[in-house]
C-alpha cells in the first residue's frame, strides 16, 4: 500500500486573526522631506506674488507716465519755455539799462547851472561799480565874486553832492583859476531815469 502524502497547503488554522487581536502597521516619515515640501510651496507662493506685485507696479508707472505726459500736454511746454527765454532777455535788458549811463544830461546840467563869468577848461568824469559817481572840474572865474556865486549854485542843486573848491590862483589876465570836486547823485547819469523822464514829458 503507497503512503499517503498530504498535499494541501492550506493550513488547518485560519489565517484571520482573532477577535481582539492587534497588528501593528508601521509608518515611517521623513521630516526633511515635509520640510522640502513647505519651503518649496511657499517659494512658489511667494514668485507668484512677487510676480503678480511686479505686474501692478507696471501699470502704476504705465498710468503715472500717461497723466504727467498729458499734464505737460496742458501747460504747454513750448510755449512755458518760450516765456522763460523772454524773461531772461528782459532781465538782462534791465540790468543793461540800470549800468548804463547818460553822460549827456551831466553836460545838460552843468550847462544850466554854470555862471556867465565862469568856464570850464577840462572835465573829468569817473563812474565805477562801487559808490557814487565823480565829477573833477579846472575852471576860471572872472572874478571872486562870481566864483561865490558858481560855489552858492552848485551847492543849492540836488544832483550835486559835497561840491568842494580848491586851488584858487591868481591868474596874469585878473582872472581866478579853481578845481571844483564833487560826487553826484547816480539819477542824475541813469539812462533808465532819463528815459522814463522822457516817457513821461511825452504822456
Amino acid at each position: 500500500m503507497e503512503p499517503k502524502f498530504q498535499t494541501s497547503f492550506i493550513p488547518k488554522k485560519p489565517i484571520i486573526s482573532e477577535p481582539g487581536s492587534r497588528v501593528a502597521v508601521s509608518h515611517s516619515i521623513n521630516i526633511f522631506s515635509a520640510i522640502a515640501t513647505i519651503v518649496f510651496a511657499l517659494t512658489i507662493l511667494t514668485s507668484g506674488g512677487v510676480f503678480i506685485y511686479k505686474n501692478i507696479l507696471e501699470s502704476q508707472i504705465l498710468l503715472s507716465d500717461k497723466s504727467l505726459n498729458a499734464a505737460r500736454e496742458a501747460f504747454h511746454p513750448e510755449k512755458i519755455q518760450e516765456l522763460i527765454d523772454a524773461d531772461s532777455r528782459i532781465m538782462a535788458t534791465k540790468r543793461l539799462l540800470e549800468k548804463h549811463v547818460a553822460v549827456s544830461e551831466l553836460l545838460t546840467l552843468l550847462q544850466s547851472l554854470t555862471v556867465k563869468r565862469m568856464r570850464f577848461t577840462s572835465l573829468s568824469y569817473i563812474n565805477k561799480n562801487t559808490g557814487l559817481p565823480t565829477l573833477s572840474i579846472d575852471g576860471e572865474a572872472a572874478t571872486y565874486n562870481a566864483l561865490a556865486e558858481q560855489k552858492d549854485i552848485f551847492g543849492q542843486n540836488e544832483f550835486i553832492k559835497n561840491p568842494q573848491f580848491s586851488n584858487f590862483s591868481l591868474m596874469d589876465n585878473g582872472a581866478v583859476s579853481v578845481k571844483f570836486f564833487t560826487t553826484l547823485d547816480p539819477k542824475l547819469v541813469s539812462y533808465k531815469k532819463y528815459i522814463e523822464s522822457k516817457s513821461e514829458i511825452q504822456i
